[in-house]
């Protein structure tokens, strides 16, 4: 009886470690999703990511392409609601003056596709979950509905 319990607790602990390295390694989750712009996927455009909670900060992005982004696990972000940014410089058309700052002049820039409401006046949110696909649509208009 004693020779099959020196067996069987090795056995037992080797198949809790390996049953615990199975696990997640990071509290990081990826987030996905789609951008439209009037009806359309967004060509080209990024997406900023940016904690509301001041006490954990924590910020992620992505490229958009075609209507799609993605930020794998390894990037990813942590439970909680983000802040949404989503910029797609109109490369095609005429500059614009940059406005000048404290700590420089004017310059051109091409003009920004996306409205302010969705980058530089952002109150777009989403909630980030462990428990989640955090998938994200947004679906943009550009101009107002006639």
């Amino acid at each position: 009886m004693n020779g099959c319990r020196s067996i069987v607790a090795p056995l037992v602990v080797a198949g809790l470690v390996v049953m615990t390295g199975c696990g997640r390694t990071t509290d990081r989750l990826a987030v996905s999703g789609r951008v439209t712009l009037d009806g359309v996927p967004l060509d080209r455009g990024s997406i900023r990511l940016s904690s509301t909670d001041s006490q954990h900060l924590m910020a992620s992005g992505a490229m958009i392409r075609d209507g799609q982004y993605n930020i794998p696990e390894e990037k990813g972000l942590r439970p909680g609601t983000y802040r949404v940014q989503i910029t797609s410089p109109d490369l095609n058309a005429p500059p614009v003056m940059a406005p000048a700052t404290e700590s420089g002049p004017s310059y051109p820039v091409p003009p920004e596709r996306i409205p302010p409401e969705y980058n530089v006046d952002s109150k777009q949110t989403i909630e980030v979950t462990a428990d989640g696909d955090n998938l994200f649509v947004f679906d943009i208009v550009s101009r107002p509905a006639r």
